[in-house]
């Protein structure tokens, strides 16, 4: 079913090799692999898996802001700063240079 790798590291795959094993594809790419999909020799799509968003803080307390209230226990602040203090900085442009 796999020609050769692409420098990304997609497996190169004729339309006709996608067809027929469709469900074996599908279950390669959740497994994380990549295939570009070629007919009559043309580069025509690349079948992946779905690109994952990360949101930051800020933004999933806009989303928090945004439902409806709920009471939290006495322990959620020091929860939220245990999960807070895991999660890695982002590195930031410096707006100077």
């Amino acid at each position: 079913m796999v020609k050769k790798s692409d420098k990304r590291g997609e497996k190169r795959i004729t339309a006709t090799q996608a067809s027929r094993s469709f469900s074996r594809l599908l279950d390669q790419v959740e497994a994380g692999r990549r295939f570009l999909v070629q007919r009559r020799g043309r580069d025509v799509c690349v079948i992946a898996p779905p690109a994952i968003r990360r949101r930051c803080a800020s933004e999933c307390l806009d989303l928090l802001r945004a439902r409806s209230r709920v009471l939290l226990d006495d322990g959620f602040g020091a929860d939220l700063l245990q999960v807070l203090a895991q999660e890695p900085v982002e590195e930031r442009p410096s707006w100077d240079s």
